[in-house]
């Protein structure tokens, strides 16, 4: 039986966030509109902003070359390779959108290492980026709308024969719900310091955690892969 990896992508498999990439890079330009704190989708936020991009002048090349410059977190490109060579299947779910996850991976000599990626659909028209969400979702009350990393997660899991074994890696918010739907034979690895890390932290302080998997927080990927792979020599 084959098992699975998952990922999320910003300030997991890279160490930087690529929307706030974009948007740092268009400031230099003219100014995005604010995100507005009360809102709870994302996606339609950056819509806005691949709009305002357009109108700036941002072009698709500028757009590109930023996202392939994002640095991967220390020792990922060798974790991803490992698990590939191991004959691990290897899937991305991230609110990013598949443009910017595509991108990078051709960049980097990625592409062959991931069996699926998971995320919001996006393609250039005229020049112009577009995004649309990854789902449309109303089941799941902690997730936005446009995508809960739980439900994507199962239904993936639907398509394949079942795993022996499920691990999961990531850093935010948006990655805590798909951590309280692992089995206890699984493993967590939230990026040490991070809003996963302190949500984690929190419920397992408490008298009836939700989360039931093994946790190993890492800040250097060879954590995650000593950790799967303890009988590998450096």
């Amino acid at each position: 039986m084959a098992s699975l990896a998952v990922f999320d992508f910003d300030r997991t498999i890279v160490d930087a966030d690529s929307d706030a990439t974009i948007i740092n890079r268009l400031r230099e330009k003219k100014p995005p509109p604010e995100w507005e704190s009360g809102n709870h989708d994302w996606t339609p936020y950056m819509s806005d902003v691949f709009e305002h991009a357009y109108s700036a002048g941002l072009h698709q090349d500028d757009i590109l070359d930023s996202i392939g410059s994002m640095q991967p977190t220390p020792g990922m490109e060798r974790l991803l390779t490992t698990l590939a060579a191991e004959g691990w299947d290897i899937l991305l779910v991230t609110d990013a959108n598949s443009v910017f996850v595509r991108h990078w991976l051709k960049v980097h000599g990625l592409e062959d290492s991931i069996t699926s990626v998971i995320t919001n659909r996006a393609f250039w028209q005229s020049g112009r980026l577009y995004i649309e969400p990854c789902m449309r979702q109303t089941a799941c009350n902690r997730c936005p709308s446009n995508l809960c990393k739980s439900l994507a997660l199962a239904q993936f899991c639907s398509t394949r024969p079942p795993y022996a074994r499920i691990v999961y890696s990531g850093d935010g918010r948006n990655d805590y719900c798909p951590s309280t739907n692992l089995p206890p034979h699984s493993v967590v690895f939230p990026r040490r310091g991070y809003p996963l890390d302190d949500l984690i932290k929190k419920t397992l302080a408490a008298p009836t955690p939700q989360v039931k998997a093994k946790v190993v927080p890492w800040e250097h990927c060879d954590t995650i892969r000593k950790e799967l792979f303890p009988e590998m020599i450096d």
